[in-house]
């Protein structure tokens, strides 16, 4: 392998669309983002893990979901495993699902080794304003975007190191290219920076995270009826993506969500895994012994 790329080679985005080169590397998660703001029916539809398990990552990617969102913030991944994780996403689906990760926000670690291992979309919780935004950004990208460190350990020359672009030995052009970045506004100030925050041109979704804005808001965090201040934000999110063209990541509790979701804007829909095995098991379990006659 060259690095001069293979642009003509219809048969590899044919099986997967969104893959690049080697899957080693991260899919196009950027226009992925932005083919699914152009069109609902592209709605992109994956899975949150918060279990710290490659081996769960494997089965979840075995049927292909487009993405796996996994969660170093709250999930206890360690460095091995995140690395493992994010290429059992892409290498047990064949290149059809892509990886995300959230990362804790002042950890260099986890950002430098979720994008060697090849995420192709990046997290940033707590977001709060757009130089902070701007500035983080600068981490996840290679120069002329960003000051991202380059890896020796992630290709071996004339062996690994193909790529989708021509002079691209490196994959840098790759990374730049397809890596999405997705702030999370999760604070009262971040609600009241979300245009801004929205404006930034790098940006390729926006997430909100109601659970800690209820928080700082000072709202009982509750999952029955939506309190008027929660409302009043997740309007504020939805208004700033129309205004500025950028699709809506979030979690839906339930398949009925779903609609409600698309139509306030969101373009990625994602389930909790440890939610979903939970419910799984408790249904699987009461179904068994109601099928029973004693």
């Amino acid at each position: 392998m060259s690095g001069q790329g293979y642009l003509d080679n219809t048969a590899l985005h044919a099986q997967a669309k969104w893959r690049s080169a080697l899957l080693t590397y991260p899919g196009n998660l950027k226009e992925a983002l932005r083919e699914a703001q152009k069109d609902a029916k592209k709605t992109m539809y994956g899975i949150a893990q918060g279990i710290p398990s490659s081996f769960l990552t494997k089965v979840y990617a075995s049927v292909r979901p487009d993405f796996v969102w996994i969660d170093v913030e709250h999930g206890m991944f360690d460095r091995i495993v995140l690395h493992d994780a994010i290429h059992a996403a892409q290498h047990h689906s064949e290149g059809k699902t892509m990886a995300l990760v959230r990362i804790p926000k002042e950890d260099e670690w986890v950002l430098t080794t979720a994008l060697d291992a090849g995420a192709a979309g990046i997290i940033i919780p707590h977001s709060e304003s757009k130089e902070e935004v701007e500035e983080f950004m600068k981490k996840i990208y290679y120069p002329p975007l960003g000051n991202r460190s380059f890896s020796p350990w992630v290709f071996t020359p004339g062996i690994s190191d193909a790529s989708l672009y021509p002079d691209d030995a490196f994959n840098m052009k790759t990374a730049n290219n397809h890596i999405a970045v997705i702030p999370q506004i999760e604070s009262v100030k971040g609600i009241a920076n979300v245009e801004e925050i929205a404006s930034i041109p790098g940006v390729s979704a926006l997430m909100f995270g109601p659970g800690d804005f209820m928080a700082d808001a000072g709202v009982p965090l509750s999952l029955g009826e939506p309190h008027p201040t929660l409302v009043s934000a997740m309007e504020s999110m939805s208004k700033a993506s129309k205004k500025f063209d950028k699709p809506l990541w979030g979690a839906a509790r339930s398949l009925d969500m779903v609609p409600q979701m698309i139509e306030s804007g969101y373009r990625a829909i994602m389930f909790l895994d440890v939610w979903s095995i939970a419910n799984m098991v408790k249904s699987t379990i009461e179904k068994a012994k109601g099928s029973v006659a004693i």
